[in-house]
């Protein structure tokens, strides 16, 4: 059987998953179906904030996987046809004081910032430009991709898996919440923290990934605003990250004492911590009034993937054939998830990726 002839599954609507199907089908695949057990982008790749560094991972393994995906990430608006919230964006690292501090008078001084930024600045350091930053939407990048996969003749249904099936020591096919199952001559897991499961799915009896919850706020400025392209890095309790998007929200993630919650077997029972959204709108006011007068403002949750070594697994297991996975990359999976749906369509669809070497992200390296 020729590769085009593969019926292949994919499991997980994130936004590996997504662009692994979209990049499967621009190959010409005809044969594809996306499972998604709740709906698309519902997990991190709906939640996180989208920021975007050409040159941040190249003291790691991921270097070109990030340097190949920040070049897809200018292009894709225009090849999925969907504005996606993409833009450049100005970085900065900025020290900040509490503004009812007794230290904070002497501490502040004039600093390089952005106009709206008023609150007590220490210290500040540019650590990107528009030339080595960016951001987008995730969920709409996501949900763009899949709809360009289904465009292009791929299905998509939403039911959750609950076991896989082999037959001499090769992938069959999965088996869906309803008792029905689909045949499958190559299944790709895409689950994010949830790829354990589906590694035991398929008799592999291995826990590879560690979902770690991680709270977010996203911020309705409801109008006219100051706020510019810059995304903030603070040096402040709790290492909060802004970033002010072109529709008028900015959205602000940071650590707080309510992360360690276990991950829930299931991905619709993800909740998040009340309070540790508040903490992180309370670290917001510290920035500018802008946002300190702001009262509309969602809250969030979502658990980021971090493999046993610390880097991605993106491959075929090397115990089941056909059964292939993506997963673990931590906080960038955002930047580095079109690459890793690019490569890795390319390694199932053509026998091996064009752009980036996938071989130190094989699975083959926990067997």
């Amino acid at each position: 059987m020729s590769r085009l002839q593969n019926k292949i599954v994919v499991v997980g609507g994130g936004i590996i998953g997504c662009s692994t199907a979209y990049y499967l089908t621009k190959l010409g695949h005809k044969n594809v179906t996306v499972l998604e057990s709740v709906e698309v982008a519902h997990a991190a790749s709906g939640r996180a904030g989208g920021f975007l560094a050409l040159d941040w991972c190249d003291s790691g393994k991921t270097g070109a996987l990030a340097r190949r995906s920040f070049e897809l990430h200018e292009s894709l608006a225009s090849e999925l046809g969907v504005d996606c919230g993409y833009r450049k964006m100005h970085t900065m690292s900025i020290g900040l004081s509490e503004k009812n501090s007794p230290v904070a008078k002497s501490k502040q001084k004039e600093c390089p910032k952005p106009k709206w930024v008023d609150g007590n600045v220490h210290s500040s350091d540019v650590i990107g430009t528009t030339k080595t930053t960016a951001q987008v939407h995730p969920k709409l990048l996501t949900k763009a991709f899949m709809n360009a996969a289904l465009k292009n003749g791929a299905n998509l249904i939403n039911k959750r898996v609950v076991s896989g099936k082999t037959s001499n020591g090769a992938v069959a096919g999965v088996t869906l919440e309803d008792d029905s199952f689909i045949g499958a001559d190559v299944v790709i897991l895409c689950l994010g923290p949830w790829a354990n499961q589906g590694l035991h799915w398929f008799g592999c009896g291995k826990e590879l990934v560690t979902g770690i919850r991680a709270h977010s706020i996203t911020i309705d400025l409801e109008g006219k605003s100051n706020i510019d392209n810059t995304a903030l890095f603070l040096a402040f309790k709790g290492d909060p990250e802004v970033y002010p998007r072109p529709d008028g929200t900015v959205y602000v993630c940071g650590t707080t004492a309510a992360e360690h919650a276990p991950l829930p077997e299931n991905p619709k029972d993800v909740v998040f911590d009340p309070s540790a959204c508040d903490d992180i709108k309370s670290l917001a006011d510290q920035v500018c009034h802008e946002l300190k007068n702001a009262e509309n403002y969602s809250k969030s949750a979502c658990y980021l993937p971090y493999s046993e070594d610390g880097s991605p697994i993106i491959g075929e297991v090397p115990t089941v054939s056909g059964l292939y996975m993506a997963a673990g990359h931590s906080c960038w999976g955002i930047l580095q998830g079109p690459a890793t749906g690019e490569a890795l369509a390319e390694l199932i669809f053509l026998g091996t990726s064009s752009h980036v070497d996938l071989s130190p992200f094989a699975p083959a390296r926990f067997f």
